[in-house]
């Protein structure tokens, strides 16, 4: 069964870290992994390089981390319309030249994790267009876990979807939270993947 629950009512918005700030580039899925990799390296927030490729991890002291990751796989795998069966790489090789997620997580212990300052950080990576999307994007599925340990929300835009995740602790405070950015295509397999995980 669907349930409801309330981002915009979580907390307050907290401003972003320094090392969160810098102006947007562009970068998103659908592009190539090569296409990717050059923006991740030239975004003034990113600044990959050469050896971590889809992958960086940015902390500016130990109680607060930033995680961005790109993946040419859909959350759970490939898997045929209908089916739990995994596709297995050679299927679908050609795939695997295209992102098809990008996904960014904040930890913080000094300050909560919320929902707006995933938002700001999605704005701060990709810009106005996506965040523009993302606002006027249909939420079409949340879910809390078995004792609230984690809330999240799928929505539907015009130009991709995207996922939101918190994970509350004992006192119902996030200290970790997540946003992915995927093909609008996947997110009927996310949304299955979600209901067998959580319900």
């Amino acid at each position: 069964m669907k349930k409801r629950i309330g981002f915009g009512l979580l907390a307050l918005g907290i401003g972003l870290p320094a090392w969160l700030s810098a102006t947007p580039s562009y970068g998103l899925p659908g592009h190539s992994v090569n296409e990717v990799k050059t923006w991740m390296q030239g975004h003034p927030t990113l600044r990959a390089n050469t050896r971590e490729g889809l992958r960086v991890h940015r902390a500016d002291v130990p109680s607060r981390r930033f995680t961005f990751q790109a993946s040419v796989f859909p959350v759970g795998g490939f898997q045929q319309s209908g089916s739990n069966d995994v596709w297995s790489p050679s299927s679908r090789r050609s795939d695997f030249g295209t992102v098809r997620r990008e996904e960014f997580i904040l930890v913080d212990y000094d300050e909560p994790v919320t929902v707006e300052r995933l938002e700001a950080s999605l704005r701060t990576l990709y810009g106005p267009d996506a965040y523009a999307d993302y606002r006027r994007a249909q939420a079409v599925y949340d879910y809390v876990a078995a004792a609230g340990t984690i809330q999240g929300e799928l929505r539907l835009g015009s130009l991709y979807a995207y996922w939101i995740e918190l994970t509350p602790n004992t006192s119902g405070v996030s200290t970790t939270g997540k946003m992915n950015v995927l093909l609008p295509e996947d997110i009927e397999h996310l949304q299955s993947y979600l209901q067998r995980q959580y319900l």
